[in-house]
């Protein structure tokens, strides 16, 4: 507990969601798209961690569907920030 207030982790859920939110207003919205962007940073890591799957593909398909994220749009995240 830090100062009163638990600091719980975003779960997978809980990234989809947002993600779901700010995906469409990512064009026009610099702070959605700055999220996004984030988001996918934390989903590329998630991945990397798991030890259940050893091929990269897998294991970013894995987190992309507990998160309800469709690969595409992680694509189009991806391909926006290079």
């Amino acid at each position: 507990m830090v100062g009163g207030l638990f600091m719980d982790r975003l779960d997978n859920e809980g990234i989809g969601m947002i993600w779901a939110r700010h995906f469409p207003k990512r064009a026009e919205n610099g702070s959605s798209k700055s999220l996004c962007l984030s988001l996918a940073m934390v989903i590329r890591l998630r991945a990397r961690f798991m030890t259940h799957h050893s091929d990269w593909s897998d294991k970013l398909e894995h987190v992309l569907a507990a998160a309800r994220i469709p690969k595409g749009q992680f694509a189009t995240i991806e391909n926006e920030s290079t």
